[in-house]
Parts: C-alpha cells; sequence; structure tokens
C-alpha cells in the first residue's frame, strides 16, 4: 500500500513538473509569424496563404505551410479564426517533409467545425473531444504543450485533452489547407529542455566569449548577434563541453558573404580543422570562385558536402539544425536534412588536419564570421544525456 502511493506521488510530481513548465522566463519564447511576411515557413504542395492586417491567412490549396525548423519538446499558443462556414484547417507537430498533400508521420489537432480540436494521427482520430461548434468569424486560442509522448491541448484557457502516445520525437509543425479560409496570429512558441545561448545585450553575453577577432565586432541587440565586416574572428561558448547535443539557429548571411559554426572545437587553432565548421554561406556568392560542394551551407567544411541545397536567396532569414550524438552528425538547413553522416566512417581528411574519425568528440561551440555582416538569433541548445 506505501509503495502504491508512493507512485502515485511520483506520477503526480512529474505531471506537474510537465505541464509547470510554462514558467520559463517571457524571452524564452520565440515568435512565429512576424506579422509583415512569411519568414520562417515555407510552402508545401499547392497552398495560397499571404498577410492580411497583421494575420497570416490561409487563402485556398490542398497542402500545408510549414516550419522552417524542427520541434521536439515544446510549449506553442496562437490564436485563429475561420472566414468561412463549414470550416475546416488543421495544426501538425511533430510532423515529417514527406507525404501528400500532407504529413506522412506526426499528429495533427483538427480546427474543422465539426471535429474540432480532435488529435489525429494520419487520417485517423485518437482522441474525439466533444465540443460545441465556435462560430465562423471568433477568435479561438489554443496552447498546445509537448513533451516527448505526452501532449496536452487546451482551447480558450480550458483542458480538452491530455494524450501520453506522441512519437516521433521531433518534426516539423504546420498548418494544414483545405480549401477552407483562415486567419492565424500571435503565433509563438517556448521550447523545453534548451539553453538560449543569446542570453544577455550589447557585449554582455551570458554564455558566449570572444574568442579571436575584434572585440568590438561582435553585439547582441533585441536577441540578434551581428558580426560586422571581416575582423570578426570568432566567438564561442565559455564552457567546452559540448559533446552531444541538439543546437537549433536562425542566420542571415548577406549577399556574397561567408560565416560558419563551429561544433567540438577546442579554443586554440583553426577551429575549422581542429573541431568542424558547418559552413553558412551565401550559396550563390560570385566573390570566391567556382564553389566546391564541400563549401557550400550546412557542409562539414571541407570534408563532407550537403545531399542538396536546402537554402535560400542571401539576406533571408533561414533556419539550421545540428545533431551531434557520438559518431552521428545530422544537419538540416530550413527544414530539409541534408548531411546524416558517421563520423567513424571518415577514416581520411582531404586536408593535412585530422580525419573526422579523429576530431574531438567534446569541445566549444562558436560562431565564425570570414566576411559579410553575419546576424545570428534564436540560438538555443539542448545537451543530450
Amino acid at each position: 500500500m506505501k509503495i502504491a502511493k508512493s507512485l502515485s506521488m511520483v506520477s503526480l510530481l512529474l505531471v506537474v513538473a510537465f505541464f509547470s513548465s510554462s514558467a520559463m522566463a517571457q524571452e524564452d519564447w520565440i515568435e512565429l509569424f512576424n506579422g509583415k511576411n512569411l519568414n520562417g515557413w515555407s510552402y508545401v504542395h499547392d497552398v495560397s496563404f499571404d498577410v492580411h492586417d497583421g494575420n497570416m491567412r490561409l487563402i485556398k490549396g490542398m497542402g500545408w505551410l510549414r516550419s522552417d525548423q524542427l520541434y521536439d519538446d515544446f510549449i506553442m499558443e496562437f490564436e485563429c479564426k475561420a472566414l468561412v462556414e463549414k470550416y475546416d484547417s488543421g495544426f501538425f507537430f511533430r510532423s515529417s517533409i514527406t507525404g501528400k498533400p500532407w504529413p506522412d508521420t506526426g499528429f495533427q489537432v483538427n480546427l474543422r467545425s465539426d471535429a474540432m480540436a480532435y488529435l489525429v494521427r494520419g487520417y485517423r482520430a485518437m482522441l474525439k473531444p466533444k465540443l460545441e461548434e465556435i462560430p465562423m468569424g471568433e477568435w479561438m486560442k489554443l496552447r498546445l504543450e509537448s513533451k516527448g509522448e505526452e501532449a496536452r491541448l487546451e482551447l480558450n484557457g480550458k483542458k480538452i485533452w491530455e494524450a501520453d502516445f506522441i512519437e516521433p520525437e521531433m518534426g516539423l509543425i504546420g498548418i494544414q489547407a483545405e480549401n477552407r479560409a483562415f486567419e492565424f496570429r500571435n503565433m509563438r512558441l517556448q521550447e523545453i529542455g534548451y539553453t538560449n545561448l543569446l542570453a544577455g545585450e550589447g557585449k554582455d553575453l551570458k554564455h558566449l566569449t570572444i574568442q579571436a577577432g575584434e572585440k568590438d565586432a561582435w553585439s547582441l541587440k533585441d536577441g540578434v548577434l551581428t558580426c560586422k565586416g571581416k575582423e570578426g574572428g570568432w566567438i564561442r561558448t565559455k564552457t567546452d563541453d559540448y559533446g552531444d547535443f541538439i543546437l537549433k539557429l536562425d542566420f542571415m548571411v548577406p549577399k556574397e558573404g561567408n560565416s560558419g559554426v563551429y561544433i567540438r572545437t577546442p579554443k586554440e587553432g583553426d577551429g575549422a580543422y581542429t573541431g568542424m565548421e558547418i559552413q553558412i554561406l551565401d550559396d550563390d556568392a560570385k566573390h570566391w570562385g567556382e564553389l566546391q560542394a564541400w563549401q557550400k551551407t550546412g557542409s562539414i567544411y571541407h570534408e563532407i558536402a550537403p545531399s542538396v541545397r536546402a537554402t535560400k536567396k542571401a539576406g533571408d532569414w533561414q533556419s539550421m539544425m545540428i545533431k551531434a550524438e557520438k559518431s552521428q552528425i545530422t544537419i538540416y538547413v530550413n527544414g530539409v536534412q541534408i548531411v546524416d553522416a558517421d563520423l567513424d566512417k571518415h577514416v581520411k581528411s582531404s586536408t593535412d588536419s585530422k580525419a573526422l574519425k579523429d576530431r574531438p568528440r567534446t569541445g566549444h561551440i562558436g560562431f565564425q564570421n570570414y566576411d559579410g555582416n553575419i546576424q545570428y538569433r534564436n540560438v538555443r541548445v539542448k545537451q543530450l544525456k
């Protein structure tokens, strides 16, 4: 009897810990929609979205609008309203990029007039709450919390359902188009378990320090880290204990710009060769001559080329995710997997430096600037244990 009570208490504490995670700092919210354009989102199949009076508007089509970043554990809030009777849309999460017209893996929170807030996997409704139909044109506020296999949905401040069978562990989020007009606003997200590496302001950075280059080259303002000109050198984490981790960031590389992200890198030496550099470049640049595949954005510089080009034009905000786990390095650009490499299989180097197999498996994370005014934002890391 005492054991049962103890287990019940442990379960209760775990639930409380999960669903009280919303007490995160205000600055940890990521704004997913800026009210001006669709930066950070990409069309999938035949859909039409625009921005109208500061709101994201779904016009028509059969497909979806997906995020350029992948997400695992998060809290997300958004508001939406239907613009037609017998409306139908939905919100995808933990979804794949594959499938037509909609993702073939992941989950959907249904936004259909007669199936509001159903939890759907594929084409099967897993949870069917009984709700009164919300009138066309009335704003509704949704809050979705997803952590591990657990998820919880609130609609207009009321708990609708809880689930404990959510999979896979990471995927895209997105908005379903099913030829019914909708509007969305106030879309924001907090990631659970991640550390914001851009905490601070000006040159007072909590997690980063200048390693090389002009000390005035790097500055942080309103959550955006900027390096001006060619004398940036690189800026690194204050600790060197980053071995297995997921690193997410947004970057804006200028026309002809050249930058990069160092991982598992020691303080001394050229981080592209003593550790690894994940290249960030204007992939249309002419300044550097004819670009080799191993020079382009998302490559493990000089060693492993991206499998496809996933970059947008220079001057746009773009997203990157790097997952380093033991010998495996996986890299996504704008939601597309472009590198999936086992370092243990790379036993020879294309330069005089060590082969990838023999390079450090732990070190600093850093941001390098070779040329141009590079910018980073929403830089966050989760260490894997």
